[in-house]
């Protein structure tokens, strides 16, 4: 083209362009991979290329003169409309095959470079535009506003938009495609695992909404008939191919799935739901279906209606999503307990708005006997029991640090606390004693009441997951303590960006063997988008619901205009 020269490399299933809009003599060679002499010699010749090397170089040569300047650009566009669910180009026999909707829109490397050539000083303005919404803002810290930019990264890297074909269902519909997250793609690939959505999918809820309704609608369309929520959509924990999105499975986290559901969508309804009055109506059919399916998970009748919501399900089977194998969990368990209330208290509120009355007072009297038996049977007197089952005489009274994940709900979503607000300070009090003291960097999943590391096999005494840490801090911050909470986060942020230097490469847990704040657990996972959740921390340093940033003159609603448009900007 006479604004660009360069290679087009093509190939059956995928391809890509390597330009530059520099007018004069143009270089070109083989592919440089991680050769340091080839690079080291990039001003005299590139690596001639082979007929195999699928890999491409260019250089141009130039010559500047003293305070002279100039401009060359380069530009790299590809093109490969299909994935398939085995994760592989080669796995012909593993899973089906997917088309990306990015080919209805840039279906060709050359096309895109078209557009790309044409537009890249107006991204740039808007790219620049809106970062430096975030850098001005007073009220996010340095440390806070870097992260909030740098982790964003992990939206391409792990999603997965595919179009309405074969062998998606028939609920698909043809504008929203279906739209998912995969946990981790090195070393847990699967897509759209509940919880991790429910952690991390907030950024994308505040700036694209239109693929979390495609997302939603895939949890709604693979509910089970009984109410149950999808664990995955695919992939590695349902023994399905890595990447696939029409293997759901029930998973093993039975008793938490419910919430993270319903979390998800009254993210979506905090923020969007007065422009998408539909919203509500169309979503709490299953709102109420999982409220019914998390009610029965546990039917023993020498427990009271209040005890069963706060316990694991019937056998003590399956798990949650903080899923350490010890200590374990049994019977009736705090973090759970506290979950499952909160989940209530979402319901309610979507019950009250579509006028089902009788169903949202049944779930409040649920509620008020949840409540009742939270303080009457797991209060330890300086924090809440870690599980208690009476009937089998068996208790654990390890100091759980993130036990009030459910009061964060709460506070996240501007809904009342689940519990006793005196008991969050005093067990506040002794996760700062207890948990926080141990680690240096962090704040360690299990302590004894002594405030020493808990003996605690399967992740080890000094491991945490950045996104319990974060939430944590954010209890602190919404109960009052909001520069206690803020150091929290900045600590554990330190250690990951700073410190580890995994600024690309998000862990989902650390090593519990040694407080060294390295990653553990298969090397701790690798680009895990739960870590999306630093996008809370603005909303509760301000002691706000998450909504509140879209608003206008939100820190949300700033980005979005500066960026040069709405909700949903492509």
């Amino acid at each position: 083209a006479d604004d660009y020269q360069g290679l087009e490399i093509t190939t059956p299933n995928a391809s890509y362009v390597l330009a530059t809009d520099h007018k004069g003599p143009l270089r070109m060679g083989g592919s440089l991979d991680d050769n340091g002499k080839a690079w080291a010699a990039i001003d005299k010749e590139l690596v001639k290329a082979q007929p195999d090397d699928t890999g491409s170089s260019i250089a141009v040569d130039f010559a500047l003169g003293a305070r002279e300047s100039g401009t060359t650009r380069f530009f790299l566009t590809w093109s490969a409309p299909r994935w398939k669910g085995g994760g592989k180009p080669w796995a012909n026999d593993i899973g089906a095959v997917y088309t990306h909707m990015y080919d209805k829109h840039y279906p060709s490397a050359r096309k895109t470079l078209d557009f790309l050539q044409q537009e890249h000083e107006e991204l740039l303005k808007r790219i620049l535009a809106w970062q430096q919404v975030i850098y001005t803002d007073p009220s996010v810290p340095g440390w806070l506003a870097d992260s909030l930019i740098n982790v964003l990264y992990l939206i391409p890297e792990t999603s997965m938009w595919a179009q309405k074909k074969a062998p998606l269902p028939d609920w698909v519909a043809e504008k929203d495609g279906l739209f998912g997250l995969n946990e981790c793609p090195r070393t847990c690939p699967q897509i759209e695992c509940v919880p991790c959505g429910f952690y991390g999918n907030l950024p994308l809820v505040y700036f694209f909404p239109e693929l979390m309704l495609s997302t939603y609608r895939g949890y709604k369309g693979y509910t089970y008939d009984d109410g149950t929520p999808p664990w995955v959509w695919g992939g590695w924990t349902a023994g399905a191919p890595p990447i696939d999105m029409v293997h759901p499975t029930k998973g093993y986290q039975f008793a938490t799935n419910p919430i993270s559901v319903a979390g998800m969508i009254d993210r979506y309804y905090l923020c969007w739901g007065d422009r998408e009055p539909e919203f509500v109506r169309e979503f709490y059919p299953m709102l109420k279906a999982h409220m019914k399916y998390a009610r029965g998970l546990r039917t023993t009748p020498e427990y009271s209606e209040g005890q069963r919501i706060l316990m694991m399900p019937d056998g003590d089977v399956g798990g949650e999503w903080f899923e350490a194998g010890q200590p374990g969990w049994y019977g009736m368990a705090t973090h759970i307990g506290g979950l499952h209330l909160a989940q209530l208290r979402i319901v309610i509120r979507f019950a009250k708005l579509v006028g089902d009355e009788a169903f949202a007072k049944e779930c409040d009297d649920l509620l008020a006997l949840g409540m009742q038996a939270l303080e009457e049977s797991l209060w330890e007197g300086s924090f809440y029991l870690n599980t208690y089952d009476p009937l089998n005489n068996r208790k654990s009274e390890h100091v759980f640090g993130f036990q009030l994940d459910g009061e964060w709900i709460v506070d996240h979503h501007g809904l009342p606390g689940v519990f006793r607000a005196d008991r969050v300070q005093t067990t506040l009090d002794t996760i700062k004693r207890c948990n926080m003291k141990i680690s240096d960097v962090g704040v360690v999943n299990y302590a004894s009441p002594d405030g020493t590391a808990a003996a605690v096999g399967g992740y080890g005494p000094y491991s945490y997951f950045p996104p319990e840490v974060l939430m944590l801090s954010m209890n602190y911050m919404y109960e009052g303590r909001r520069d206690l909470g803020i150091e929290v986060a900045r600590r554990c942020w330190k250690n990951i960006i700073c410190t580890q230097r995994y600024t690309w490469d998000m862990p989902n847990i650390i090593r519990g063997d040694k407080d060294t704040g390295q990653r553990g657990y298969m090397n701790g996972g690798s680009d895990y988008y739960q870590d999306l959740i630093v996008w809370s921390l603005p909303s509760a340093m301000a002691g706000t619901h998450l909504g509140v940033p879209c608003k206008p003159g939100g820190l949300v609603d700033r980005v979005l205009r500066a960026a040069g448009g709405s909700a949903g900007l492509g």
